[in-house]
């Protein structure tokens, strides 16, 4: 304290606090009012937020699997299987799926027939915000969910992207500041163009866009088209690694999945004919140039036959996560020595449509909320 009370209080609020874990940041609004008004804040989160995001550090990164009706958190640590967090739904017999993370939140979707409910929540705090949706999801309409953060309006938004028989795609948005939904885009998009290949947006939050990649038969090639969550509209096209425009690459060849690596867009390509995959990660936003290669991995033995889906890297060391597509076998790949090892995470659902996402630890406060109600949490740090 001696040394605190030496200290400018700026700098203390702007240069000590938000270089430390979200866990220390929690208790410490519990100080005083000031403080916790001041951790509370939206300027002080992003400021967090951006410290958290050039750390080499991985202690506030967790790895989150859900399943049905169980989301579970683990370090994103090679030698750390041992859930931190359990949060059960078991007690409502609702089917579950998280649609998308921003800020540290989950956004999670529970099924009800022709209706959804949504549910965000704060992993961290355990503390979430209930939404009984309005909006009549008709059966044998395809549709694909989105989450993120309007930095413009701070506000947390919902998206609902429906397509119908008749090539129409509307497009609707839920604001958590308004509790309403409303339709900002119907479109009538091209008859050669397929709904989206991921049911869920992929979110980079420091530019507000929700991505999916879309295929297109005519042309036999994928696209990934991008929605602006703060101007509530589609936009532009992200362009792919050049090599995949080269009239020699046989686009047919490739099965293409895209996701977020280090806050980085990036896409893993499966080379049918050279039986290998390849992970992509475009440093430089929007620019074609900045696609790099991660890595390469060759199709092993034990993936013959599956397809493999990237989850993340972990900056302190050289490994890289992957998992079966279609189980819940996860291995850890070292991109030095080509070392693989199989992983398990204790009380990993064993389902083939485990999602996995990677979410930070969060000191966003949620406005209206309320105590995750069928919570479990087992605390193992």
């Amino acid at each position: 304290m001696t040394i605190l009370e030496g200290l400018n209080m700026d700098v203390i609020l702007m240069e000590i606090l938000p270089r430390l874990p979200a866990k220390t940041l929690i208790r410490f609004k519990s100080v005083c009012k000031s403080w916790n008004s001041i951790i509370s804040s939206w300027d002080f989160v992003r400021l967090y937020l951006r410290h958290q995001s050039l750390s080499s550090s991985e202690a506030d990164k967790r790895l989150i699997l859900a399943g049905n009706v169980r989301i579970n958190c683990y370090q994103l640590d090679p030698h750390a299987t041992t859930t931190t967090t359990t949060f059960d739904y078991s007690k409502t017999s609702l089917y579950m799926s998280v649609i998308g993370t921003s800020n540290g939140l989950l956004c999670i979707r529970r099924n009800r027939g022709k209706f959804s409910e949504y549910c965000i929540l704060n992993p961290t705090t355990r503390i979430c915000r209930c939404i009984r949706s309005t909006l009549h999801e008709e059966l044998g309409v395809v549709h694909s969910f989105g989450f993120g953060f309007d930095h413009e309006n701070l506000d947390y938004l919902i998206v609902v992207v429906s397509e119908y028989h008749n090539k129409t795609r509307i497009t609707s948005v839920y604001s958590l500041n308004k509790n309403s939904w409303s339709v900002f885009d119907e479109i009538t998009f091209p008859t050669d163009t397929i709904h989206p290949l991921r049911k869920y947006g992929v979110l980079i939050d420091d530019n507000n866009l929700l991505h999916w990649m879309f295929w297109m038969p005519a042309l036999h090639k994928y696209r990934i088209g991008c929605f602006d969550i703060c101007k509530k509209k589609w936009t532009y096209d992200v362009l792919l690694p050049r090599f995949y425009d080269d009239p020699t690459c046989n686009q047919e060849t490739y099965r293409v999945d895209i996701g977020i690596n280090d806050d980085c867009l990036s896409l893993t390509f499966k080379d049918g004919i050279e039986n290998r995959y390849d992970v992509w990660v475009m440093k430089e936003y929007g620019v074609q140039e900045s696609w790099v290669m991660l890595v390469s991995i060759p199709v092993l033995s034990c993936f013959r036959g599956k397809i493999i889906k990237f989850v993340a890297s972990c900056r302190s060391s050289e490994m890289i996560l992957l998992r079966h597509y279609f189980s819940c076998r996860f291995f850890w790949y070292n991109k030095v020595n080509g070392g693989l090892s199989e992983t398990k995470f204790d009380g990993a659902p064993d389902l083939s449509n485990i999602q996995t996402y990677i979410c930070s630890r969060s000191l966003v406060h949620l406005p209206g909320r309320q105590l995750f109600e069928h919570s479990k949490a087992v605390c193992m740090e």
